[in-house]
């Protein structure tokens, strides 16, 4: 069967790193195709030289038999593509974002509509909202409808679903298998096995190389070190009596709509605590409360033994905090971000130059000392945010889904240093889509419309509902949503 991707001998480099190594494989027609690998192994600059966005210094990549250098004109009719950042105008609404989209490449929503009817008419009902104010799952839904109104012949896809809950993303997969029904050739790449596994072929991709190309099975099999790391081992802590953060009846209305419903839970100190749920249940809402970042519009807490209506700024004193957004500076040193953020929690310079260099220890990462945090793998700027958020030894630490988009491996190194911030006493509330990373929580609760639906450990909530891991009793409980997730995205 003749190829409609062709990537032969490509190589490219960022002054002394090399992002891409005599990078070579084909893609069939009507397939779905992995480009998978861990964080900084060139997946990305490869989808931005299939977009036409980057020149290769060598070697020559064709698309539908266009060549991206000399026909990239021509090239860019004829590909989708979804950069892993949101690639939409938050100011534009729905509705004005996909008839940009359509006019940028010459033709109109009217005529191609039946293309994105099953996904776009999901997100229809609120065409005059800014784009800005869509949940994860809506901005990616109407993500892929802008790269499809052209009717592309190859859809290019850099982690489409980062920072979407399960449920979402189930949905999102659907999508892509009825486009490849269509005839539409998919180029992909995902941190998440179930997502590797649909694909039908893949091309595993370290240090800028391509180390085999096979099915998805065939592949993590082999590489199993990185894609399937073994689960992460750690004794149970002792139940605590102490408690770090308590709330009773929590509520937090916008106007006449109800974000979070009467929410009440305790989380003792040193615990590992899971706080789930769909986009647009209520999670970030109430964690911006707990954090004394929002007052409650009734109920009462403390955290880290401060009341969450009157106590706002010693909360803050007390708590670290890690965003679903990547929380540093990315145009300063790594030294000099840790830096920053000590001298704001007013830490002495003895204690600041003693921590750093443990942390830089501890990470491996001396060598990147004086490196711009930009030039890092996401990996390791996500490690070294955590531990930047702890490094005034904090009583709490929030994190807010902060393993989106990062590899199975860095995943796991990630949670070794939340154990080790557990094990030095620091409570860890976090938020994640992934459910392997549930199943690491000391307990668990699932928040569904609002309301805390479940709270239990792990294996509590899969005897009582029934299910062999986490996945399936987030699914069941998921499901229960009434309310649309895009109104409080």
């Amino acid at each position: 069967m003749e190829s409609i991707v062709k990537v032969e001998g490509v190589s490219k480099h960022y002054g002394s790193v090399q992002a891409l190594d005599d990078v070579s494989f084909e893609v069939r027609p009507g397939e779905i195709f992995g480009l998978i690998g861990p964080d900084g192994a060139g997946k990305s600059t490869l989808f931005r030289m299939l977009a036409t966005l980057l020149c290769p210094e060598s070697g020559r990549i064709t698309v539908d038999g266009l060549d991206v250098v000399g026909d990239y004109r021509k090239l860019r009719a004829c590909v989708g593509y979804m950069p892993g950042r949101f690639s939409l105008y938050p100011d534009l609404t729905v509705e004005e974002n996909l008839n940009f989209f359509a006019t940028l490449f010459g033709t109109s929503v009217r005529e191609n509509y039946h293309l994105v009817e099953d996904i776009y008419k999901q997100i229809e009902p609120f065409k005059t909202r800014r784009a800005g104010k869509l949940s994860g799952g809506m901005k990616q839904k109407l993500a892929l409808s802008c790269a499809l109104i052209h009717k592309p012949v190859v859809l290019l896809l850099d982690e489409p679903t980062t920072g979407v809950d399960p449920v979402s993303r189930k949905e999102f997969w659907e999508m892509l298998r009825r486009l490849k029904r269509e005839g539409i050739t998919i180029i992909v790449s995902t941190p998440y096995l179930d997502e590797i596994r649909s694909c039908d072929r893949m091309a595993f991709l370290y240090g800028g190389a391509v180390k085999g190309i096979d099915t998805p099975a065939v592949m993590l099999e082999r590489f199993a070190d990185i894609l399937c790391p073994p689960g992460l081992q750690r004794e149970p802590a002792g139940a605590r009596s102490e408690c770090a953060i308590e709330v009773h009846d929590l509520v937090k209305r916008f106007g006449t709509f109800t974000a979070v419903d009467h929410i009440s839970f305790r989380v003792g100190k040193g615990e590992i605590f899971g706080f789930l749920g769909a986009n647009g249940a209520g999670k970030t809402t109430a964690m911006r409360m707990l954090c004394g970042l929002s007052y409650p519009t009734s109920g009462t807490g403390r955290v880290a033994g401060f009341d969450i209506n009157t106590q706002q700024e010693e909360i803050k004193k007390h708590i670290g905090y890690m965003s679903q957004k990547f929380s540093l500076y990315d145009d300063l040193k790594v030294w000099e971000n840790i830096r920053l953020f000590a001298g704001i929690y007013g830490l002495s310079d003895e204690v600041i130059a003693r921590r750093t260099d443990e942390v830089l220890h501890t990470l491996g990462l001396e060598a990147e000392r004086n490196t711009m945090v930009k030039s890092l793998p996401l990996g390791w700027k996500q490690k070294l945010a955590f531990s930047v958020a702890t490094f005034h030894r904090p009583d709490i630490v929030f994190l807010d889904e902060p393993t989106g988009g990062v590899d199975p491996k860095t995943r796991r190194q990630f949670w070794e240093l939340i154990y080790q911030a557990a094990d030095q006493g620091i409570t860890i509330f976090v938020t994640t889509h992934y459910m392997d990373e549930a199943e690491f929580c000391g307990r668990v609760s699932i928040m569904v419309d609002g309301k805390i639906r479940a709270l239990d450990t792990p294996e509590g909530l899969k005897r009582t509902f029934g299910e062999k891991d986490m996945d399936g009793v987030f699914h069941r409980l998921a499901r229960e949503a009434t309310r649309n997730a895009e109104i409080c995205g």
